[in-house]
């Protein structure tokens, strides 16, 4: 029965998934010690959240990551209920909007179309995601990869992202300077690891993340063995996921932050959705299908119910 209902694409599954979001926020602001902000700034942080959710269906339709299914955007969902805490973190929900625009143009690459204006695109957006958070920024490196791998023989096509990168930063720079703002570049794009970084981190180490990294880690070997085999055309955009998992996952690890942060794996929530929903789709025996997506719907319920008890 679940799976049949999100076999489906109709204006209802959209319906579903986002009143089963905004319910699960308003019952951890409920019952759980989550900061309060202004009306109009949790507004603005749930439209990007719902555009992102939106966002995650229209890639797997246009790019085809997956079958024409809800499973993505349902996991998508089922991912941002099990970690609540983004609510106290919104620049990392803005960032994640910008860097989900940018993929979805790094995906559009595939077909060698105007690859200079896609390339353009993907790295101005990460660019603007730097804004919201600088450790984005890392997330260039997967334009480079992609330039590897469908344009790497025109010299012009490695110079787009440097050309990105600079009408970027003049308009920052503009802005700056109208704002009488000149230290922000400097204070705010200074990544720095701290001295203590290791000591902090074993003090403060959590299995949890963990746990997620290993599960999606397990769930892609076994998607590209699958796909190998059956030599479909998801390949390519697979092969660019995965290091957009790798860079998001970096991030999450060396990026300081107060313990027990669990936010930044939001990053990796894309990646590790069309990753999930590949890994169901080779599942023969509905039954089975039925058992994993109800103990994947059940689990962000258990993890509020725990934080309850807490």
């Amino acid at each position: 029965m679940i799976s049949s209902f999100f076999t489906k694409t109709k204006p209802i599954n959209y319906l579903v998934l986002l009143i089963a979001l905004l319910v699960f926020y308003l019952l951890n602001f409920l019952f759980i010690n989550i900061s309060s902000e202004n009306n109009l700034l949790f507004t603005a942080f749930f439209i990007a959240l719902i555009l992102q959710v939106v966002g995650v269906q229209e890639i797997v339709r246009t790019r085809k990551t997956t079958s024409t299914t809800s499973f993505a955007m349902l996991f998508f969902v089922l991912l941002c209920m099990s970690i609540p805490q983004i609510l106290n973190y919104k620049e990392v929900v803005f960032c994640n909007l910008f860097l989900m625009l940018s993929l979805n143009r790094l995906l559009a690459l595939k077909n060698l179309v105007k690859i200079k204006q896609k390339i353009f695109d993907t790295t101005f957006w990460i660019c603007v995601a730097s804004i919201f958070d600088p450790w984005a920024l890392f997330f260039l490196l997967i334009v480079f990869l992609a330039v590897y791998i469908y344009g790497a023989k025109e010299f012009k096509n490695w110079l787009v992202p440097f050309m990105a990168s600079i009408i970027f930063l003049l308009i920052v720079f503009a802005f700056v300077l109208l704002t009488k703002n000149l230290d922000f570049l400097k204070e705010h794009y200074f990544l720095k690891v701290p001295s203590d970084f290791l000591d902090n981190y074993i003090q403060h180490f959590s299995i949890k993340p963990f746990i997620f990294i290993f599960l999606v880690g397990l769930i892609i070997i076994l998607v590209f063995i699958k796909q190998g085999y059956q030599g479909t055309g998801r390949l390519a955009h697979l092969r660019l996921l995965l290091p957009y998992f790798l860079i998001g996952t970096a991030v999450f690890i060396l990026r300081p932050t107060e313990a027990n942060n669990f936010t930044l794996l939001l990053y990796t929530f894309f990646p590790a959705t069309i990753f999930a929903t590949n890994f169901l789709e080779t599942f023969k025996r509905k039954r089975l299908r039925e058992g994993v997506l109800l103990a994947c719907i059940l689990t962000p319920f258990i993890l509020l119910a725990i934080g309850v008890v807490k």
